[in-house]
């Protein structure tokens, strides 16, 4: 692959150029397709890496990004 990482995502093969090395249970932004934009409306949405690596023999499509963490941190307890 060129030196970049294939991951499954979703049942789903796609190349990771992004830096470090994804791994299972990372959030992605992946590219926006025909059943994307009419799924989710238009631009990146996010997956799941499912499986690092992939079966899919033929060309991949490119991560966008790593997507943001979107988890809050709990709130402080009054002392």
């Amino acid at each position: 692959m060129d030196g970049h990482q294939a991951v499954t995502v979703g049942g789903y093969g796609y190349q990771w150029k992004g830096p470090g090395r994804l791994e299972i249970g990372d959030r992605v932004l992946l590219p926006e397709n025909y059943v994307s934009a009419l799924r989710h409306g238009p631009g990146p949405f996010p997956g799941t890496v499912t499986e690092l690596g992939t079966t899919y023999p033929g060309a991949l499509s490119t991560i966008v990004s790593r997507a943001p963490d979107t988890s809050t941190p709990a709130p402080r307890q009054p002392r």
